[in-house]
């Protein structure tokens, strides 16, 4: 059966083809898992947020008008992909309606999920692209093209592999920086996707609502929620992990809560990892790292999740001097202010050993400096963006380092 998408009034949740749950518009928008799901035991995984402190499937989500489960909602883009993709779709979306938009895109989003019209596909809709990825900055979800070279947005639900991200036109050399963060996290030993720079010429029959007019090289990153042949990997962010609206990704929690979910829902090792990713973070400069720059991965059989790769890495003190961490860490936010002290609490409070946490911050600061100063990407990111990454690099390097006293 066909439906139109303003006749759509439910959604089947897919989770890795499987239906698992609905969610229903009117009158307010209310999921409920399948019973055979919960009969299952919520396996695999959708999201922790779902799950008891003793680990089985808690009740269905309070209904909300107007508002999507904190899950589904995190899954939509923000700011001007948001506004691109109600552009695309107009007359389908309407603005700011997340069921709309949802209904849009839930084909291609992130991790192993699917949300799809419950009545079937839409009628006499042409061939268009579906994917969503969440976040503030432009980027789209691409396929390489097959013998043409470069590569193209994936129609009507067909997963792409790679995400294409715009360097912002008020922050020049983002793309480079980036790339450049990306490097050294990889240099210093850290779990970090496949990437390369690629020219806006490498896209090919771009829709103009998706055309921007910054200038300079694309960041092209491949993801790690798809595998091979467009396998679909279920991952979950952290706003989703402690089921928080978008809005509230830089208040949801604290740094200790997301280590704390690591050392007991994967393990002591995924926390320290977690650790080190901090010390990167505060030492070159990076205010970013807010819930949903943090993932679960749930690979196999998706039953248990892992630390998903870094990503979003990059130094956001060349553009914004007074910037500070994302999140709080020990009671405190500025990059300067993170002494030994605050590791302490930090450790205290995500019920980690202390020493090891001091421990991780070390090490993560002198494999840095052994490596940045000699990292070829260096040569690539723009002079002045570089001269301030490396000032803080330097300012930060002794602050840290009082963790070894």
């Amino acid at each position: 059966m066909n439906t139109s998408f303003r006749a759509i009034q439910s959604l089947d949740v897919l989770l890795d083809k499987r239906k698992i749950g609905t969610i229903v518009r009117s009158p307010v928008y209310a999921f409920s898992f399948t019973q055979d799901y919960r009969a299952d035991g919520g396996s695999p995984i959708l999201s922790l947020s779902f799950l008891s402190a003793s680990g089985e499937l808690g009740r269905d989500p309070k209904p909300l008008a107007g508002i999507l489960p904190a899950f589904f909602a995190n899954l939509l883009p923000e700011g001007k992909l948001r506004e691109v993709m109600e552009k695309y779709h107009k007359g389908n979306v309407r603005r700011r309606n997340d069921f709309d938009l949802l209904a849009a895109l839930g084909a291609d989003m992130s991790g192993a999920v699917q949300v799809l019209p419950s009545d079937g596909p839409v009628m006499n809709e042409m061939p268009a692209t579906r994917f969503s990825i969440a976040g503030m900055q432009m980027k789209l979800s691409v396929a390489r093209q097959r013998g043409e070279g470069g590569f193209t947005l994936p129609m009507d639900g067909e997963p792409g592999n790679y995400i294409a991200k715009f360097p912002p036109e008020a922050f020049p050399g983002v793309s480079e920086n980036e790339f450049a963060n990306l490097a050294l996290a990889a240099a210093i030993g850290m779990d970090v996707p496949d990437r390369e720079l690629v020219e806006r010429s490498d896209l090919k029959n771009i829709p103009d609502e998706f055309n921007t007019h910054s200038g300079g090289p694309l960041l092209l990153v491949r993801r790690f929620d798809r595998g091979v042949g467009g396998q679909r990997i279920h991952i979950e962010d952290f706003a989703q992990v402690f089921g928080v609206q978008p809005s509230r990704k830089y208040d949801g929690a604290a740094f200790h809560q997301i280590a704390a979910t690591l050392n007991e829902a994967v393990s002591p090792h995924a926390a320290l990892e977690f650790v080190r990713r901090l010390a990167l973070a505060a030492l070159t400069g990076n205010g970013d790292m807010h819930l949903k720059n943090w993932s679960l991965i749930y690979p196999g059989d998706g039953h248990r999740p892992a630390l998903a790769p870094i990503y979003d890495v990059l130094s956001t003190i060349p553009y914004i001097p007074t910037d500070a961490m994302a999140l709080s860490l020990g009671r405190e936010r500025a990059f300067k202010g993170l002494t030994a002290s605050r590791w302490k609490a930090f450790a205290n409070r995500a019920r980690l050993s202390e020493s090891a946490v001091l421990k991780a911050v070390v090490e993560t600061v002198e494999r840095v400096n052994q490596r940045w100063w000699h990292l070829p990407e260096r040569d690539i990111v723009p002079a002045m963006i570089l001269k301030r990454i490396d000032e803080q690099v330097k300012v930060m390097t002794p602050i840290l380092g009082t963790c070894a006293r």
